[in-house]
């Protein structure tokens, strides 16, 4: 019996819904005849979903060295010469053949130059989970969203975490995990040591102090 990725890599031994004449054929794709139970069909499914992910990180990998390519030779493309990292200066010749090879509008295709400057240098291992198959590009897309514009050392911890809860979760899933912990490395801390009676209790003392009848001002 063939493996899931022989199986994956090979594809069907005939083109589905079609004899060797051209005549209809029975409704298993080629497959079928190589699994021995759901589990294993189910799990070559999930090599394929694998491999996308892995096609993802592949694919901003090679789009990061194309922006630093083009970056590093001002002379050849109508750009300001910038840092290595600054999306500023994209040249409008990259964004415009990138769109138009990608089939996107150039919109988005700016937004998958920033997403992969940010897999590459920024979050090395959301990109290693991507490669590894252990996520999905939906999934890494969530992770860089929430963890944009944090302090490192909350970014760092906040992609930790979600990296954990990305290989049990859905993207929505993680979207509400993401949400919720973003907002509460985004509270303002209170002072260390001081308990929230304590800080209420001296505030009401600085108020009759404040007071001449000695009661509560308004």
């Amino acid at each position: 019996m063939r493996s899931n990725m022989e199986l994956v890599t090979q594809g069907p031994a005939n083109v589905p819904g079609q004899s060797a004449r051209g005549a209809a054929a029975p409704r298993e794709s080629g497959f079928a005849s190589g699994f021995a139970n759901l589990t294993e069909a189910v799990d070559a499914v999930a090599a394929v979903d694998a491999l996308l992910a892995s096609l993802a990180a592949s694919r901003a990998v090679l789009m990061e060295s194309v922006r630093e390519w083009v970056a590093g030779r001002p002379e050849l493309f109508d750009t300001p010469e910038a840092e290595a990292d600054d999306l500023t200066g994209l040249a409008p010749e990259l964004v415009e053949q990138l769109a138009k090879a990608l089939r996107v509008p150039e919109g988005a295709a700016v937004a998958l130059i920033e997403e992969s400057r940010a897999l590459v240098h920024e979050h090395p291992r959301t990109l290693a989970a991507l490669r590894g198959g252990h996520i999905t590009h939906a999934h890494a897309q969530t992770i860089l969203g929430y963890t944009d514009g944090l302090r490192r050392g909350n970014r760092v911890a906040l992609e930790t975490r979600l990296l954990k809860r990305a290989r049990t979760t859905t993207p929505g899933e993680l979207s509400l995990v993401a949400r919720t912990e973003r907002e509460r490395r985004l509270r303002p801390e209170r002072p260390t040591g001081v308990p929230v009676v304590r800080q209420a209790a001296s505030a009401r003392r600085q108020q009759l102090s404040a007071s001449p009848t000695g009661r509560p001002t308004r």
